[in-house]
């Protein structure tokens, strides 16, 4: 009995946890807004509005947060919410060095995977939709060229 209670107490996370997450979240958004002002020509709209939205999303999540002492959310553990910001922050830096796409093509399982989804299929196929959304969305329809990709032989 005593088991099952740690066991469902470890599902939860204060919502001081889910505060400090929701600010490292939003510092990460400034760092790829940052980033984007480095950027040069067209390129540059992607992290900019990228790391615009991160923090206005962060921002909204903290003007939601109610700090109350013990009152808890059923998100993922706190270990797994840090894991996740390192993988944001390995992604953010793999950006930067061999593409949003390429990146992406780790990034999106090892967020699925995280997040519980074990489905193999669904990972492979949910990241592809996603590269090839994304590529026709920005790219063609936006005519907002990518910086040099890794997966096109650019680099």
């Amino acid at each position: 009995m005593a088991v099952d209670k740690e066991i469902e107490s470890q599902k939860f996370v204060s919502l001081r946890e889910r505060l400090i997450v929701t600010v490292i979240v939003g510092l990460f958004g400034a760092v790829v807004f940052w980033e984007g002002t480095r950027q040069v020509e067209d390129s540059a709209i992607y992290p900019l509005v990228v790391g615009a939205a991160i923090m206005v999303l962060s921002l909204f999540s903290i003007l939601g947060i109610r700090i109350k002492p013990l009152l808890f959310t059923d998100e993922a553990p706190l270990k797994t919410g840090f894991l996740g910001l390192v993988l944001v922050g390995v992604f953010i830096a793999l950006s930067a060095s061999i593409g949003f796409l390429t990146a992406s093509l780790l990034f999106l399982p090892a967020m699925a995977y995280l997040g519980g989804e074990r489905r193999k299929l669904a990972i492979l196929l949910g990241t592809i939709v996603f590269i090839i959304g994304a590529y026709l969305v920005f790219n063609l329809m936006f005519s907002h060229p990518f910086p040099a990709e890794l997966i096109f032989g650019e680099l």
